[in-house]
């Protein structure tokens, strides 16, 4: 038994140090990319990054403004009710800040964007593979890596610290409006507590969370969707990208909450 658990932890060890390895391999991969950078126009990746920015960015606006609607509402209503009781509700603007623009805002648009950009990333990538697109164009002497990952990071940067700001944005103006049905508080009282809490070590750790999960969604999801060598592993590794994407983004959240706040 005892034999059988090493044996087990053993190859799953291997596993995962192999496929960390292989990875890391692709990182570097594109990082030895850019020494190509100054060679290329940057009217080459102009579509590209407008195309993935409106689809990333743009197009994702509703849901995440609907999201952050209820998502604020819920917060700003719980805060009102439940504070008083407990005579802290001068803590009112702290609290907000925490849940929403600490962590429920980056988190939350991160969440909205794996599960649309980084799946349709991955599933892309995979088809183009499959069908040679990616062959064909390396054949021809483009630097794949740098064509397919550079212009997707930069428009994801853009979108998801774009999605942020109108994430906090809604959920606080919105989330007033709803709650003005169950709890009045005047806007102005509302507004000095907010202002009063937010710092700008809030602002910096929004946007460096932003940026983190701007460049980690679309590296990893290239990343899988590079992998498939048949058209039914694509499914496979586009389950791969999102849940891998979705821990990577989880554990990076929290990193910067401790770096910033503990």
């Amino acid at each position: 038994m005892i034999v059988k658990l090493i044996s087990f932890f053993g190859s799953r060890t291997c596993s995962y140090g192999a496929a960390i390895a292989d990875f890391s391999s692709f990182i570097m991969s594109i990082v030895n990319s850019f020494k190509y950078l100054k060679k290329v126009r940057f009217r080459t990746y102009y579509e590209v990054i407008i195309n993935q920015t409106i689809f990333t960015g743009v197009n994702a606006l509703i849901i995440v403004a609907s999201i952050a609607l209820l998502a604020g509402g819920t917060v700003i209503i719980q805060a009102l009710t439940s504070l008083p009781k407990f005579g802290v509700e001068g803590f009112l603007g702290n609290l907000l800040v925490i849940i929403i623009a600490r962590e429920l805002g980056p988190l939350l648009t991160a969440l909205i964007v794996i599960s649309r950009s980084g799946s349709a990333i991955a599933t892309e990538i995979s088809v183009q593979k499959w069908s040679k697109e990616i062959l064909s164009m390396e054949l021809i002497g483009i630097d794949t890596r740098l064509f397919i990952v550079l212009p997707r990071v930069i428009a994801s940067v853009i979108s998801i610290c774009g999605l942020i700001i109108i994430f906090d944005i809604v959920a606080f103006l919105g989330g007033y409006l709803i709650s003005q049905t169950v709890v009045y508080i005047s806007l102005d009282q509302f507004g000095q507590t907010l202002i009063n809490a937010f710092t700008f070590k809030d602002i910096g750790a929004a946007f460096l969370k932003g940026t983190l999960f701007g460049i980690t969604i679309p590296v990893i999801c290239c990343y899988y969707g590079l992998k498939p060598v048949s058209k039914f592993e694509i499914p496979i590794y586009v389950s791969k990208a999102v849940m891998r994407t979705l821990f990577v983004t989880i554990i990076l959240n929290i990193m910067v909450s401790i770096m910033f706040y503990v």
